[in-house]
This record gives structure tokens, C-alpha cells and sequence, in this order.
């Protein structure tokens, strides 16, 4: 386990590959890459990923979707020996995002809802056939909500909800990382070479994906593959075409976000905090000792009182100031893993 815990929540259209991308993230973290290693904390839960793995690989079968009980999974981040994050994950059915709550709804659906509030990170998952499609339309800025497979303009206003409620608390904004699930398809469907389909999609996300465009929202576009399946049966694939890319970037990024937002930036604020309480008790250190050495005898108890809060003080400046050294340190590792990804802040597209 890890000093640090983020709660990831995955929002897509049922069929968009939620729980397929889970499953292959898994399998390609659990045995390593690039340093990166993922386990999960329940051996049950690391024997049915990797059950579920085995028959892809054997005999094409893709993970069954789920039913309207969320799937817990507690996964932990490691680079080499060091453990990094605890990922709290909830797989919900599609269906759980898309439909009304209320009385007498699937109880998944409030669950849903009152997790969104509290995630530190959020995967819009889209399903690369649909993305291509636009793509082929030229990238309409406007979809007809009632005929988007993919629900964008719901999943984006319940983020953009969020984002509002945690700038209203004082909070960062939670990681967006739009998923581009079976990116194989995007260039067969738009007819375009597949790095130009991916070119014109980051150029024009925030048309699709409006809540990016937000200030203050950090989120990366990241398409992802388990192999090259085409236009494959949802039930059923051909094993030999297993071939996963790009999966461990969005936990990666949601690291980043994790480091920059809570643990450099509050962990500035709250050194620059100790900073101004310790000039605080200094003066008031210098104004108890001014009094001559008499007066000082009858103050020693409040003096050696000062004194002891000034050197607590400095010996939790030093942590806070270290805790800040080694979260900057590692985001830089970070960065450079991401150094090709289309990053958005507050709508501008960088790269990495």
C-alpha cells in the first residue's frame, strides 16, 4: 500500500469498452512495463483479471459487461519497489450514467452520482468506431444527443458539474482522460491514415468533449487498443491479433494530475503556511526577550514555550518542504512518459 489513494471513475455508453480496458490495463501493468507494476490487493481479484486475460488470449473471448453491481477493484501503482498510488476503481454497467435515477431505479445509478463527487480522476471512455465517424463528418461542433451513441453531452455535463462543485470547495478539479477505446478503427472509419484520424481529433476535441474547454480542467486524450480487431464480433475476437497499446497512460496521467494538484500544490501552500506561522512566533520570541534579563526570568516558561513551537515548526517545514521535493520529482518522470500525449489545460492542447 501507498501514502497516496486516488478514486478513478470510468463514465461511457454501454459497449464503449470500459471493462475491456480495464481487464487489459491489468494484464499489461500486472506484469510490468517500462518500471510500472500494478497489482491488485485482493488475490481473488488479481486470479479473475488474469482468468479473464487467459481466455482473450486463448480462445478471443472478451470480459462479459456488467450487470447493475459495480465491480470494486483496489489496485496499487508501483515503480520498481516503490509503491506510488492505491487506485480506488468501481466498474459500472453503461447503463448506470445514461438513465434516469429516482425512485425505484438501480441503486447503481445514486451510487454512480455520489461517486462522480468525490473522484480525483474521471475516464470518459468513447468508442473509437463513433469518434471516427466523426472524424469522417469533418468534426461537427454539435451532436444530436438523442442519436450520439457515445452520450457525450450527458457524461459532459455531469463532469462539468463536478469540476463546478470542487472549484466552489476550493478543490482542483479532477483528471479527465478521454478514452479512445478500439483506436484501430478510427482511421478505417474516417479514411484518413490513422496518425492524421488521431491529429484531427486532438485538434478538435473540445467540440466533442466541451467541458475540457473549462478553466481550471486538466485532461489528456489518449487512444488505446487491445489489438487490431476490426470490425469484430463484441462477444469474440481473433487471439492472434492481441496486441495492447497505450493502456497504462491514463493511470499515468492520473498519477501526474494527482502529484501537480494535491500534493505540490497544497503541499506549497501549506510550507508557505508553516513559512508564516514561524515568522509569527519568531517575532514573538524577539518581543518576550526584550524585556532584559530580569524580565526574561520570570518569562522563561512562555520563552521555552515558543522556542519548543518554533523547532516542531521547522522539523514540519522540513517534511512538507521534502513531502513537495519528492511529489515534483517524480511528476518529472511523469512527464516524460506522457511526452507524446495531447494534454489539455483549461482548453489549450499541449503535448505532454
Amino acid at each position: 500500500m501507498s501514502d497516496h489513494r486516488i478514486t478513478m471513475t470510468m463514465l461511457g455508453a454501454t459497449g464503449s469498452g470500459k471493462t475491456t480496458y480495464l481487464h487489459g490495463m491489468y494484464a499489461t501493468l500486472s506484469m510490468g512495463l517500462r518500471g510500472y507494476f500494478m497489482y491488485a490487493t485482493d488475490p481473488d481479484t488479481d486470479l479473475d483479471l488474469a482468468e479473464a486475460w487467459e481466455k482473450l488470449c486463448a480462445d478471443g473471448r472478451l470480459p462479459a459487461p456488467n450487470n447493475e453491481d459495480p465491480t470494486d477493484y483496489e489496485f496499487v501503482l508501483r515503480h520498481g519497489v516503490t509503491s506510488l498510488v492505491d487506485f480506488d476503481c468501481q466498474d459500472f454497467r453503461g447503463g448506470a450514467a445514461t438513465q434516469r435515477g429516482g425512485e425505484g431505479a438501480p441503486a447503481d445509478i445514486a451510487t454512480l452520482t455520489a461517486r462522480l463527487e468525490r473522484s480525483d480522476s474521471i475516464f470518459l471512455v468513447l468508442d473509437g468506431q463513433h469518434v471516427g465517424r466523426w472524424v469522417a463528418d469533418d468534426t461537427p461542433a454539435h451532436l444530436n444527443p438523442a442519436a450520439d451513441p457515445m452520450k457525450i453531452a450527458r457524461f459532459s455535463r455531469a463532469i462539468s458539474n463536478v469540476c463546478d462543485q470542487r472549484r466552489q470547495r476550493g478543490e482542483p478539479s479532477p483528471s479527465i482522460v478521454v478514452l479512445v477505446t478500439k483506436a484501430d478503427l478510427l482511421g478505417t472509419i474516417s479514411g484518413l491514415p490513422t496518425h492524421e484520424a488521431l491529429e484531427k481529433t486532438a485538434r478538435n476535441l473540445s467540440k466533442l468533449v466541451k467541458v475540457i474547454d473549462s478553466e481550471g480542467v486538466t485532461a489528456m486524450l489518449c487512444p488505446v487498443q487491445l489489438g487490431s480487431f476490426g470490425g469484430a464480433s463484441p462477444v469474440t475476437v481473433d487471439p492472434t491479433l492481441v496486441d495492447p497499446q497505450n493502456l497504462h497512460h491514463p493511470m499515468i496521467f492520473a498519477l501526474l494530475h494527482y502529484l501537480d494538484e494535491g500534493i505540490v500544490r497544497h503541499g506549497e501552500e501549506h510550507v508557505r503556511a508553516v513559512e508564516r506561522q514561524l515568522d509569527e512566533q519568531a517575532q514573538e520570541l524577539a518581543g518576550l526577550r526584550s524585556g532584559g534579563k530580569i524580565r526574561n526570568y520570570f518569562k522563561k516558561g512562555e520563552i521555552n514555550r515558543v522556542d519548543a513551537e518554533i523547532a516542531a515548526g521547522r522539523e514540519l517545514h522540513g517534511e512538507a518542504q521534502a513531502r513537495v521535493t519528492a511529489a515534483r520529482v517524480r511528476a518529472e518522470q511523469l512527464v516524460e512518459e506522457l511526452r507524446y500525449m495531447p494534454i489539455y489545460r483549461s482548453g489549450k492542447l499541449q503535448i505532454g
